[in-house]
């Protein structure tokens, strides 16, 4: 931005500058009465010259790199003009100054070499092409003009830079504005995002779970059990089932209606999850069956965990308004990998053991290829 700042007021700047330093150059040789020739060089240099620069900026690719070149080729000149005069005091503190603040403005410190190097390069060409000589004095209007000039100068100078600065604190302004607008906006979209985030994830548990019970469904089994399963066969560990359904669950609805149906449901399927560990999946299977995959229990644990459940439930009556509901459940077992090797293979002998069980009179414990009850 300070390139484009120091491109886009070269050119009245450079006016100014070379009108204000003009004024008592012309001062300073007017008594000794010059020719036609120094005038013309006067006029061209503190008249014409800025306008040669300009055109040569917008002609450049680099606009920002001709200027500072333009900035070398006036510290050049000026020291030329400076050693000519003979170094007279004011006029050449003023052209000296005026530089160093161009250059210092456009290029920071590494600016004041550059001027100091091209200000005395151009004095020694001066010096060399016309003999050397001193004439510091200047008369009380010369230094008058050079004092006001370089005055009117450095104040448009601070102006020009007040103007730049405030420019810059709008700018800063207004990014922060806009940055607090996106870091609000940023913030917003993040909350959106949660939010859609756990939506999906309740959305996806509500897929995964029955909405009666609360408890997994069947759909959550198909892609669960057999994870379990080649977990349970890649570590050596046994794995297995037990497959419930609630007796004469029929007559409970035709005898107290659906809607005490549906409340031993519910009891029943807050029994079986409070009595799960961890890593159990506690599912309703289909309409009064649920199953339980028991992962890293051995076939024995297995039916001590039947046997519990069945007295758990033998224990327990529903009460739904008035009534007292007797529960009890019929239990098939079955276990990997004594039974099967593969998830479906052994939900269905677990099925098979179920229907044993209910055969064998109900609210008891069959596993897979008993002969007795548990």
């Amino acid at each position: 931005m300070i390139d484009h700042w120091a491109v886009a007021n070269s050119y009245r700047v450079r006016i100014v500058a070379f009108a204000l330093v003009g004024v008592p150059i012309a001062l300073h040789i007017l008594p000794p009465g010059p020719g036609l020739l120094i005038w013309t060089l006067v006029a061209l240099q503190f008249l014409v010259y800025p306008h040669l620069m300009q055109w040569r900026t917008s002609r450049a690719g680099n606009p920002a790199r001709a200027e500072f070149d333009n900035l070398v080729v006036d510290s050049a000149l000026c020291g030329a003009w400076a050693a000519a005069l003979g170094f007279p005091s004011w006029i050449s503190t003023a052209l000296l100054l005026v530089n160093l603040l161009n250059h210092t403005i456009a290029r920071g410190l590494p600016g004041v070499l550059f001027c100091l190097l091209a200000f005395v390069s151009g004095a020694l060409v001066s010096t060399t092409v016309i003999a050397f000589h001193v004439s510091t004095d200047t008369s009380g209007l010369v230094t008058l003009a050079t004092i006001i000039g370089l005055a009117i100068y450095l104040s448009l100078m601070g102006i020009a830079s007040y103007s730049y600065v405030r420019q810059l604190r709008e700018v800063q302004e207004a990014v922060d504005r806009q940055k607090r607008t996106l870091e609000d906006a940023n913030a917003a979209l993040y909350e959106q995002i949660d939010k859609i985030h756990d939506l999906q994830e309740m959305l996806r548990d509500q897929a995964n779970r029955d909405s009666l019970t609360g408890l997994f469904n069947r759909r959550y089994l198909e892609g669960t059990l057999e994870r379990e399963m080649a977990r349970c066969k890649r570590e050596g560990a046994p794995l297995s089932m037990l497959l419930l359904d609630l007796d004469h669950f029929k007559l409970v609805n035709d005898s107290y209606g659906h809607l005490a149906g549906d409340e031993v449901l519910r009891v029943f399927s807050r029994a079986l999850q409070d009595n799960a560990r961890t890593e159990d999946i506690v599912c309703r299977y289909g309409g009064e069956e649920f199953l339980l995959v028991l992962p890293k229990m051995p076939l024995a644990i297995a039916r001590e965990r039947a046997a519990q459940l069945l007295k758990l439930f033998r224990d327990t009556t529903v009460a739904f308004e008035k009534l007292h509901i007797p529960v009890t459940t019929s239990i098939g077992i079955a276990a990997a990998p004594e039974h099967s090797d593969s998830a479906e293979g052994l939900i269905r002998c677990a099925d098979q053991a179920l229907y044993n069980a209910k055969s064998r009179g109900r609210d008891q414990a069959v596993a897979f290829g008993d002969k007795g009850r548990v």
